[in-house]
This record gives structure tokens, C-alpha cells and sequence, in this order.
């Protein structure tokens, strides 16, 4: 069973990290692009085989790439997610643990930075005031564009055209300069939806229209780099940060609970030389700065993800623990949630442990911690041993009035 088999292997989940090394020996990508999609579900794209909803441009990177049918965040808040995202650190370690944690502290490495150093070129277009310059993702961009301006803040969100807009202009002012490293975040998903006229025609359901005219933003990015002679020779990644909650669990949006609903999300990668298809193994948001090292060549690094490069060529690589976590309830005065998957069982360190077998039961509806209680045991026992003690114990943040004023207008802090 795999819960038995990971007890040895996973020493110390969270407060240990492993060294990831790399023998990749495909074509080295001249460029990386990162897109980001905010409150996006995995199951509410084709490639996860929905139908509701037209998405060409994403269907594309598909095609010529990998679909990950199983990943998830770390948790289903945009900051967290995108800081693990971009250090490949779980929450505890890198200590932004929600939307208004202290900024990224200078000891961790970004993805940004990294690159940087060796010599690329980096530019980041984000559409949400939660991910602004001051909040410790923007170190190591040449271009960090999160729309304000030297005297104002930035706007709490933009739409995506005027995202993909800017990131156009950097990719063209490139000039045929390379490696390259771009992230474009878009936010048009997260509620409350926006959409052009043209959408709203042909979408009754704002979700699934805002998540078509994100992909016809990505389209307009594809376009340029395709212009540019770049698309072929470029590793693109789309990652969702986190779902969104449409009812479930009597949860309207995301941030508080940690249900596959807003824990599962996209995860497509497509590079030179890649092989395509389908990816089974349990992932996490993690991976990818491991994933992306490894693509473009580059040694090891201490951090909990690992490349997702073995499994993408095939090979047998087992599932590990994964863990995920919402810090979001300590607003509310109710106890913060810890999760940790190992294969088909995910385990709920609530109030009221919960435990759910995601092979037979993927929404998560009968609570099996009473009727297994040898395997909710374990993964506890995991969870717990993985968390060292200086990170247990967190508490609600003290926000000053301008940062407090950014989250209510986005839907966090406030009452929901």
C-alpha cells in the first residue's frame, strides 16, 4: 500500500528538504514561459476532458506537450501558491503562508533570480494586486509590471488583454535576445467576473466564459512568440494557482477549505523535444521550478519539489506525499487546515479529521477517518512529523488599512 511504503521514504516531509538531480538531455528551450491562471479549476478545461468550454490556445500547448492529470497547490490562496510556485518550497518553508503574510523573505531563491543569474532576460506581467512588486516575487525581473506606477499602487486587478498587451510589447522589445524568462499571471477568472460583450453572447456561466477569454489571451501571447520565431523553441508552462469552489462543500469561491475543488489544478508543459501525452503521477505546484531547472539545463537545487522530467519520459516514478494547507480560516477565528495526499488517500487534519479515498470518491463526500482509522493514523503521523515546531503554530496577520482595503475589494479578509 502506498502509505506504508512512503513512511521510511519520506524522512521529514516539509522541514527536510531533497536534492533533485537532473540528467535531461533534450533541446534546451531558448526561452521559458510561465502563465498562471488564477481560481482555475482543472476539470473545467478540455484537456481534462471537459466540453463546456472552448479553449483552442490552451488545447494547443496540450497537444504539443504534457497534460498532468493528477496536481495540485500547496494552497487555494494566489500569493502561497504562486511563492511555492516560484521557489519550490512548501508554505511552512518559505513562510508566506496567505494573501497577507510578510513578503517572500531575501534568504529564499526565486525561479526569477536563479535564471537571472545566468544570464537571462526577465520579465513579469501579473493581473492581480495580491502578487505586487512588494510582495517578494519581484526579485530577479528586469520588468516586473503589476500595472502601477512609481507614485501610485497598482490597480487591485487588470484584465488580461492589458496583461498579454504589455507582455507582447517586452517579448517584442526581446529583439531576438536570448534565453528569456516570462511570467504572465491573469486573473479574469476570480470572481467577480468581467467579460467583454463577445463572451458574455456566448457564455451563460461567467466562469466558464471568463476561462475562454483567458485562452484567447494566451492565443495573443502564442501569436507573438509564434511571430518571433520563439513558440517551437520555447518551454511553456500553464499552471493553475489554485480552483475555485463552485458550491461544493457549501464553499462560494476559494481560500478556506482544502477539497479537491480548489486544490486540483492545471498543469500543462510543453518544451523542444518533450515527449507528449499524459502524465499520471501525483504533482504539485512544487515541481515546477525543479521541472523548469531541468528543462534549460541547470544543476541541482535544495527545495521540496522534484522534476517532473523522469516521469514525463516515462519513467517509474513512484508518488510521494503531498501537502497542501489553507491559513485563511485563522481570519475568521476557526482552525487552519493541513492536508496531506499519499496516492489515492487524502487526509484532512480539521476539527474533525477527515479522510477521503480520491480513486473512488473524487468529491470528496464520505469521510472515512472512522471507518479506516489504521491509514488516517499514518498519514496523521506523516503530517505531523513533517511539520517542524516552529511552524505549527501561525497566526492571523495585522494588516495595515491600504493592504486590508486590496484584499476586501478582492474578496479575502472580509466576511465571505
Amino acid at each position: 500500500m502506498a502509505v506504508k511504503r512512503t513512511i521510511v521514504a519520506i524522512g521529514i516531509l516539509i522541514a527536510g528538504a531533497s536534492v533533485t538531480h537532473y540528467a535531461f538531455r533534450q533541446p534546451t528551450p531558448v526561452g521559458v514561459v510561465i502563465i498562471t491562471l488564477d481560481t482555475t479549476r482543472a476539470d473545467r478545461l478540455p484537456p481534462y476532458g471537459f466540453s463546456g468550454v472552448a479553449t483552442p490556445a490552451i488545447d494547443t500547448v496540450a497537444a504539443r506537450g504534457v497534460v498532468f492529470a493528477d496536481a495540485d497547490t500547496v494552497a487555494p490562496l494566489t500569493l502561497t501558491a504562486h511563492t511555492s510556485l516560484f521557489t519550490g518550497l512548501y508554505p511552512p518553508r518559505h513562510g508566506v503562508r496567505d494573501n497577507s503574510a510578510r513578503p517572500l523573505e531575501p534568504t529564499h531563491d526565486t525561479l526569477a533570480e536563479i535564471l537571472h543569474a545566468r544570464g537571462f532576460r526577465t520579465g513579469a506581467f501579473v493581473g492581480s494586486a495580491v502578487l505586487a512588486a512588494d510582495r517578494g516575487l519581484s526579485r530577479g525581473f528586469d520588468v516586473y509590471d503589476d500595472g502601477g506606477a512609481p507614485s501610485l499602487r497598482p490597480p487591485d486587478r487588470r484584465p488580461g488583454s492589458d496583461v498579454v498587451d504589455r507582455a507582447n510589447a517586452w517579448i517584442r522589445s526581446l529583439n531576438g535576445a536570448t534565453p528569456f524568462f516570462l511570467w504572465v499571471q491573469l486573473d479574469d477568472v476570480h470572481a467577480p467576473q468581467t467579460l467583454p460583450p463577445e463572451f458574455r453572447r456566448v457564455y451563460g456561466d461567467r466562469y466558464e466564459g471568463a476561462i475562454a477569454y483567458e485562452d484567447a489571451q494566451i492565443a495573443r501571447l502564442l501569436d507573438t512568440l509564434r511571430a518571433r520565431w520563439l513558440l517551437d523553441r520555447t518551454a511553456i508552462v500553464i499552471a493553475g494557482a489554485q480552483g475555485e469552489s463552485l458550491g461544493e462543500h457549501g464553499e462560494k469561491e476559494h481560500g478556506l477549505f482544502v477539497y479537491e475543488s480548489t486544490m486540483h489544478v492545471p498543469l500543462i508543459v510543453a518544451a523542444p523535444g518533450l515527449p507528449h501525452g499524459r502524465v499520471s503521477t501525483t504533482t504539485s505546484l512544487i515541481d515546477v521550478l525543479p521541472t523548469v531547472l531541468d528543462l534549460v539545463g541547470m544543476g541541482a537545487r535544495t527545495v521540496d519539489g522534484r522534476s517532473s522530467v523522469p516521469a514525463i519520459r516515462g519513467e517509474d516514478v513512484p508518488d510521494r506525499p503531498i501537502y497542501g494547507e489553507s491559513m485563511y480560516p485563522l481570519h475568521l477565528g476557526s482552525s487552519p487546515l493541513r492536508m496531506i495526499r499519499d496516492g489515492r488517500f487524502k487526509y484532512i487534519d480539521a476539527p474533525k479529521p477527515e479522510l477521503y479515498d480520491l480513486q473512488t470518491d473524487q468529491s470528496e463526500m464520505h469521510n472515512l477517518s472512522s471507518e479506516r482509522p489504521s491509514i488516517a493514523a499514518v498519514l496523521a503521523g506523516i503530517l505531523r512529523d513533517g511539520l517542524s515546531a516552529d511552524t505549527q503554530e501561525v497566526r492571523a496577520s495585522v494588516l495595515d488599512p491600504e493592504r486590508r482595503r486590496t484584499l476586501e475589494a478582492l474578496g479575502y479578509v472580509s466576511g465571505r
